[in-house]
């Protein structure tokens, strides 16, 4: 058990988890059936400037599985369907997270995002109930209240920044069905810091990185200290609550009564964890998501009547019993957010580590390789997404999902790994979506965003549209 003390960010990796298998340097691959790959002294730089655009490449000039070094060790690129399958799913045993998790997990701690067998399976049973369809349905009313309330102010013509909106948005949403009020004093404070955290993660994840976590560098305490903050409010709220006995129908009250048929809960430690992980996915992968999608609809304006319409139809005059249900079956908006997904998927690579000698696809993949599976090359695949990178929602209609291979969209993970909110962003995506085309049309200013990923995939800059309304 992990002592309360600690943060996070000073904890030892737990000794459940299995062994981090040494990693393979250049030498040591001399004699191995390495798939071809890019091999260059600029490699590192081009990984780093644009990661999405340099697996892209690769995967383009050297096919479905390439090799490649960073940091002097061996990278392995799976792009194909039945490798993601086989990583995520039919071989994910032969696996653990790897390069980037580490350090997610000095902000996370031991949450279901960054945890490993055993512990992961014994936390996402324990926390399946509060996850399941009936209970995030319930949600619905309180999203769509939330989401008037926080649009109500925009005016007719005035400039609104989207992407701090959406974060804004969001934020307000899974703390006030996580948290309810207790953590209103430290909404801005909890903001700041995961966006710091968030930025260290993804800017300092290649090998041999994190020896400077404990430098006297401010870029780097700042890193440490931002994670502390997230801890402290976390842990704080999830104290009281216990130590005070306090009942309330929220997300964090049905986390601290879960339980198991065995009878087994979770330690307070193991729920600020996985509030703070909750807030991560529940907030800024949404978030980025929602920012997205108005960008595409800005430059596809013949969306915007289609969507309005759909929202009369999701959004008034409905029982609070088929509310969930209408969301979850509108077919223009599922399309839309489906193809956003595709093309921006928030999680946009998953790292792994092959901890046994493996095959993906009948290619050899040695123990200690860091292998890297990722949403946004497969699902740019043209054998499966005709025209790839263009918007193209009507593609999502009928039966297209069930004719992909398995692993060719994943834009939530897949198998037990296989994000344990997908439905909770989902409804909320929706009743989002639904409700500003309900009541308006965003306009964009510039150029479509660039992209700017970090540990999520996020638009660049703060994305300004006009509200028009109607």
């Amino acid at each position: 058990m992990a002592r309360v003390d600690i943060p996070p960010f000073r904890m030892e990796r737990p000794s459940d988890y299995a062994p981090i298998p040494k990693a393979l340097k250049r030498r040591a691959t001399k004699n191995l059936d390495l798939p071809a790959g890019p091999r260059s002294p600029l490699l590192t730089f081009r990984f780093q400037k644009d990661t999405p655009g340099f697996l892209r490449k690769t995967r383009d000039q050297f096919g479905d599985c390439a090799s490649f070094f960073l940091g002097g060790q061996l990278f392995i690129g799976a792009f194909a369907p039945e490798m993601v399958h086989e990583v995520t799913v039919s071989k994910q045993h032969s696996f653990i997270k790897g390069v980037g998790f580490e350090r997610m997990r000095k902000v996370l701690g031991t949450g279901l995002l960054t945890n490993e067998e055993p512990i992961h399976m014994r936390h996402r049973r324990l926390m399946q109930s509060p996850f399941h369809i009936s209970k995030i349905s319930s949600y619905a009313q309180t999203m769509l209240g939330l989401t008037r309330k926080h649009i109500e102010p925009w005016r007719d013509g005035e400039v609104v920044a989207i992407g701090p909106q959406m974060m804004s948005l969001t934020f307000d949403i899974v703390a006030d069905i996580l948290f309810g009020s207790d953590i209103s004093e430290d909404t801005e404070r909890v903001q700041r810091a995961m966006h710091i955290a968030i930025d260290r993660i993804e800017r300092t994840m290649l090998p041999g990185l994190d020896r400077f976590d404990y430098a006297p560098i401010p870029y780097f305490r700042k890193f440490e200290k931002a994670a502390n903050e997230l801890h402290d409010v976390s842990s704080r709220i999830v104290d009281q609550r216990i130590r005070l006995n306090i009942k309330r129908d929220d997300l964090l009250g049905i986390l601290i009564d879960a339980t198991t048929p065995d009878g087994e809960r979770l330690s307070a430690r193991e729920i600020s964890d996985e509030t703070l992980t909750l807030i991560l996915s529940g907030h800024e992968t949404t978030a980025n998501v929602l920012t997205w999608t108005f960008s595409y609809l800005s430059e596809n304006p013949q969306y915007w009547a289609a969507l309005a319409a759909e929202a009369e139809e999701v959004l008034t005059n409905v029982s609070a019993e088929d509310f969930a249900l209408r969301l979850f079956s509108a077919p223009l908006t599922s399309a839309i957010f489906n193809e956003v997904l595709r093309l921006c998927p928030p999680v946009w690579v998953a790292p792994r580590r092959a901890i046994e000698d493996v095959t993906l696809g009948g290619v050899a993949i040695p123990k200690g390789a860091h292998v890297l599976v990722s949403q946004f090359v497969t699902q740019r695949d043209p054998r499966y997404f005709e025209e790839p990178d263009r918007f193209n929602p009507e593609r999502w209609r009928g039966d297209f999902e069930k004719t992909l291979p398995r692993g060719a969209y994943f834009p939530f993970g897949a198998g037990s790994r296989k994000c344990l909110g997908d439905q909770f962003a989902i409804l909320e995506s929706r009743i989002i979506i639904l409700e500003i085309a309900r009541q308006m049309q965003l306009t964009t200013l510039r150029e479509f965003p660039e992209a700017e990923p970090r540990a999520t995939y996020r638009p660049k800059g703060s994305v300004p549209m006009r509200c028009l309304r109607k």
